[in-house]
């Protein structure tokens, strides 16, 4: 219901006030790095086709998305002062970093954990806004893993090692249990 509304609050934006402006073929890429996930991303389409993004599988959190949805996004961040807060780097202790990548020039914004600092309320919200538009988004990977009918893993590598060796036990005790019935 939260990402409905703030879908349609996004849609809304017309008369924002602007810091940056998204240029037809000029590389734009709004990426959120949380403390403990995957890194997702939202790039604009006009500065490339959007198959050669998806099938080159160096990113598979990347979604490719209309110039003027992201264009509206970064108005959000005009409109929550958020450009006059950006970091040179982000810090260690940070929660969530939002990191823009447009022609050389790179914005990054933290989150720490404060829900009382008016900063992290704005950064709250547009990351609302960021998510909104990115599970909005459809992205068709089609990168090697792919191809081999695997899917793109979000995992950690210790969350992936532990699924791998949870997979292993269960083949191996289903083994156990066809060769006990073929004894029989």
């Amino acid at each position: 219901m939260l990402l409905l509304a703030t879908a349609g609050a996004l849609a809304g934006c017309q008369s924002l006030p602007r810091s940056v402006t998204i240029e037809a073929g000029q590389p734009t890429t709004l990426t959120w790095i949380p403390h403990n996930g995957p890194e997702l991303s939202l790039r604009n389409a006009s500065c490339g086709h959007a198959a050669d993004v998806y099938s080159t599988g160096a990113d598979p959190g990347c979604k490719v998305v209309p110039d003027h949805k992201l264009q509206k996004l970064l108005d959000v961040f005009t409109a929550e002062e958020l450009f006059a807060l950006s970091l040179p780097v982000p810090p260690g202790n940070a929660r969530d970093v939002m990191r823009l990548d447009q022609s050389g020039t790179t914005w990054f914004w933290a989150r720490r954990g404060s829900y009382t600092d008016p900063r992290e309320q704005a950064f709250l919200k547009v990351q609302n806004y960021f998510l909104a538009l990115y599970n909005d988004s459809t992205a068709y990977h089609s990168a090697p893993d792919a191809l081999r009918g695997s899917h793109p893993k979000f995992l950690s590598e210790e969350a992936l090692a532990r699924r791998e060796a949870e997979l292993w036990r269960y083949y191996e005790q289903k083994r156990r249990r066809q060769a006990a019935r073929g004894r029989r």
